[in-house]
């Protein structure tokens, strides 16, 4: 959600309500853009503005189609993950913190390229607009989930081009902070929230029917390898595959249905990637402390993450195979898919919605860490979806309610680097959390990485209430566009 709203106000614009139109199947409904609730006397509409098109039909409807396939790519490959890694002894990934380290390197590895990259394609979509950074973004991941393809079949060389794979796929990996600005341009700072549910959703589906297919195409991999004399290796080839192709349709699909929202009008003052584009936002205390408790959510979530597929697959718990752990992968999917597709609408059409779900959401994540670490002793299949369930409930709940909030507390024309920020600080996250998962993943019967999260979940929410009680109105309330975000007192 970077970057200035091709039809949010300009300093002396006059404004004119208009329709957002409204495609039958578009889930986030998008409602009627409404007037500025104090305007000002302005000069007329020149005739360059009064030009300026709509938004173009449909867009929300695309940019959820473009999501779904993009995330589809994405949940293929997570029930493989072990399986990118030669010559893995399972047992040993029980206890031995080097082993595991070589699993969670594949997330954090990717993420740090992430993290370098993401600020500056944020800035791009700013600057040259969003439809560009989409495509190239996914045309990277479908690169790299085609050296993934290949890797099972470069011998002794596998786990670099594993690693090399991901740092191509980490610095081009622009797609959500691209996606996320796109929808901050055909919504309004009262639906956004919703919007970004939207684009939860997508990941839902993308996340729920990905592992499942991707257990099945392994599967079947692993049944066209036996002719072939090659079983495991196309076991994880041809999921790999696939998600290159769906990276690729996506790729497509951005360039061929996406029309271009982002007006590409930088002001006379901006200095393109300037450090002094991030003063304003450091000065901006709510909009820096969302971003501390976005870092740590991520972080605690990517601990479960990274290292849930290596505990279900263990004997010692769960022993499922790899396609038991796709259709559990499916199962957060589907939590995620209910929630962010429609509860989390229902909820921001209330007054305070937003910041009850941003202090909720992590207090059910830690709930459902806590479940996950029961299921060490008590290892039923019913604690362990209700785990999942939960924890991808309060999740779905805090994402789109701090992205939404942060929206409102920075200054539109600052939006662009906020959203490349945190994104940048979430691939960071991405970073620490793996790591610090695989140094506490062989205690407490695998459940310590599970415990460390529920923790530092249950911080989040407790400063996510405090911040809130605290904070002055958002920037979106102001008369004019340009107004700063009031600090907390």
């Amino acid at each position: 959600m970077s970057g200035v709203a091709a039809y949010l106000p300009r300093r002396g614009d006059a404004i004119t309500p208009g329709l957002m139109p409204d495609p039958a199947a578009d889930p986030s409904d998008p409602p009627t853009i409404p007037p500025p609730t104090a305007p000002a006397a302005a000069a007329p509409l020149d005739a360059a503005a009064s030009a300026e098109p709509g938004p173009p039909k449909g867009a929300m409807f695309a940019i959820f189609l473009v999501a779904v396939m993009d995330f589809l790519g994405f949940g293929i490959i997570i029930p493989l993950l072990p399986n990118f890694i030669p010559q893995l002894d399972e047992k040993a990934l029980e206890t031995d913190t080097s082993a595991v380290l070589k699993v969670t390197l594949i997330f954090s590895i990717f993420s740090i390229c992430q993290f370098i990259g993401s600020p500056i394609l944020g800035a791009l979509s700013d600057r040259l607009g969003r439809r560009p950074v989409l495509v190239v973004s996914q045309l990277g991941s479908a690169a790299g989930y085609l050296m993934l393809a290949v890797a099972p079949f470069t011998g002794a060389a596998m786990l670099a081009v594993v690693y090399l794979s991901r740092v191509i796929d980490g610095f081009t990996g622009g797609n959500i902070a691209a996606a996320q600005a796109y929808i901050s341009d055909v919504t309004t700072p009262q639906t956004r929230a919703k919007g970004m549910g939207m684009l939860g959703a997508a990941f839902g589906i993308g996340f729920s029917l990905g592992p499942a297919l991707g257990g099945i195409l392994g599967v079947i991999g692993e049944r066209l390898g036996h002719r072939f004399g090659v079983p495991g290796d196309l076991a994880i080839s041809l999921p790999a595959a696939v998600a290159a192709g769906l990276a690729a349709l996506a790729a497509y699909l951005s360039w061929s249905r996406l029309s271009e929202t982002r007006a590409r009008k930088p002001s006379e003052a901006e200095v393109w990637l300037h450090p002094r584009q991030l003063l304003p936002i450091l000065r901006n205390k709510p909009v820096v402390q969302m971003l501390a408790l976005s870092f740590f959510i991520m972080a605690a979530f990517v601990m479960m993450e990274s290292t849930l597929v290596i505990y279900l697959r263990s004997s010692k718990h769960f022993g499922f195979d790899q396609l038991a752990a796709g259709l559990f992968f499916g199962w957060l999917g589907l939590c995620i898919v209910v929630v962010q597709g429609g509860l989390v609408g229902r909820l921001t059409r209330r007054g305070r919605g937003e910041w009850a779900m941003a202090v909720a959401g992590p207090l059910l994540v830690a709930a459902g860490m806590a479940c996950f670490t029961a299921t060490a002793w008590v290892p039923a299949l019913w604690l362990l979806m209700l785990a999942g369930a939960v924890n991808a409930t309060g999740r779905s709940l805090q994402q789109p309610a701090v992205s939404a909030l942060m929206s409102k507390y920075a200054s539109p024309r600052e939006q662009g680097t906020v959203f490349g920020v945190y994104h940048g600080l979430g691939s960071l996250a991405r970073v620490a959390g793996p790591l610090v998962a695989a140094f506490t993943y062989v205690h407490l019967r695998n459940t310590a990485q599970f415990v460390t999260a529920g923790v530092v979940a249950v911080g989040v929410g407790v400063w996510t209430f405090a911040l809130r009680q605290r904070v002055g109105p958002p920037v979106t309330a102001a008369a004019g566009p340009e107004a700063a975000a009031v600090e907390p007192t």
